[in-house]
């Protein structure tokens, strides 16, 4: 539809312009982002989701709070009905904080994650409740310059790092890409998807900062029963058929890393971004397979985390959530806690 693309082209020099404003006065105006009682990381992007940048939060939460460095995640709660702040606990679900804050809470445990719209008032509710926390990281706050941070992250998928350079409404871009000056260090994900890193590296030494640049990727190392007692990994993968459904930003991402698992698919199911599957959805997605030969649904823990018993009582066809592990994290971890040690 290139023609509708023409059309909001005039848009997206308007919403250039705004951005352009917007950071000018943060720029000009330093004391407008306010200082947080403790060490603040933020973790973002330069486009509108699907870098990898909550299964990356996830994990510096966990390594960072291995070594010793207690923190909290805050979220925005992004698709939630609650504004926050709000610690997040077992009884709250997607349709109250949003999918990404219930999957990290599943996966970090109780007393890790917040919701807040306004960041600062979430880091000022982890610091009454816990005074003797390390630090905090900033979900999805690259463009959040209300709260000033002592770690810009900057999150870039290694396969689609910038859509097709256009910013919104016609391209992925929530800023221009020259805009990465801002961030500290950069993260480049789906590494192993790269033939030449030589593109994104002279990218990097033009735009960005002075700081560090990583390359990280993630791996499917198992499928985990949802209604089925089972576990499948390995061999099990290639010797059984899968139906893939999906609501991501770049489910294309997740496909390929069932197949580099061994998963055998016989066909796919993309809803929007966030989406929520209903339990009629969940019927025809079984019908579908059925028809296809599949054994099984496979989705990700975040769209697992919409699924409820409402789910399980409208159709017993097999569900298994592909778990994901990161891989070639270690020297960022040792960069962050370095640099976290010296402020």
């Amino acid at each position: 539809m290139a023609w509708l693309r023409w059309f909001l082209l005039p848009l997206e020099g308007l919403y250039r312009l705004v951005v352009a404003l917007r950071n000018r006065s943060y720029d000009r105006e330093p004391h407008r982002s306010h200082w947080a009682p403790l060490p603040v990381v933020s973790i973002g992007n330069l486009t509108t989701g699907g870098t990898g940048k909550t299964p990356l939060t996830l994990y510096l939460a966990q390594q960072l709070q291995a070594q010793g460095l207690r923190n909290v995640v805050i979220s925005r709660g992004y698709r939630g009905h609650l504004s926050g702040p709000v610690n997040v606990e077992s009884h709250h679900s997607a349709q109250d904080i949003g999918d990404e804050a219930v999957l990290m809470h599943h996966r970090l445990g109780p007393g890790r994650v917040i919701i807040s719209a306004q960041r600062l008032t979430g880091i000022e509710l982890a610091h009454q409740r816990d005074p003797q926390l390390d630090l905090v990281l900033l979900d999805d706050a690259f463009q959040h310059r209300a709260v000033h941070r002592d770690l810009d992250l900057l999150v870039v998928d290694g396969k689609n790092p910038f859509g097709n350079g256009h910013c919104l409404p016609v391209g992925p871009l929530r800023e221009p890409v020259e805009n990465a000056r801002r961030a500290h260090l950069c993260v480049v994900t789906r590494s192993s998807g790269l033939r030449d890193q030589t593109l994104l590296k002279k990218w990097w030494s033009q735009c960005g900062s002075s700081g560090p640049q990583f390359f990280i990727d993630f791996a499917i190392h198992q499928l985990r029963g949802w209604n089925v007692p089972h576990v499948l990994k390995g061999e099990e993968l290639q010797r059984s058929s899968g139906f893939v459904w999906s609501a991501l930003g770049h489910p294309e991402a997740f496909e390929t890393d069932l197949k580099r698992a061994g998963q055998r698919i016989v066909g796919s199911k993309h809803f929007r971004d966030h989406a929520s599957l209903s339990p009629s959805g969940l019927i025809e997605l079984a019908n579908q397979a059925t028809s296809l030969g599949a054994s099984y649904l496979i989705c990700t823990e975040k769209d697992a985390v919409k699924l409820s018993d409402v789910h399980r009582t409208a159709s017993s066809f097999p569900i298994y959530i592909a778990e994901q592990t990161l891989t070639g994290g270690e020297p960022l971890v040792e960069w962050i806690h370095h640099h976290l040690k010296h402020l």
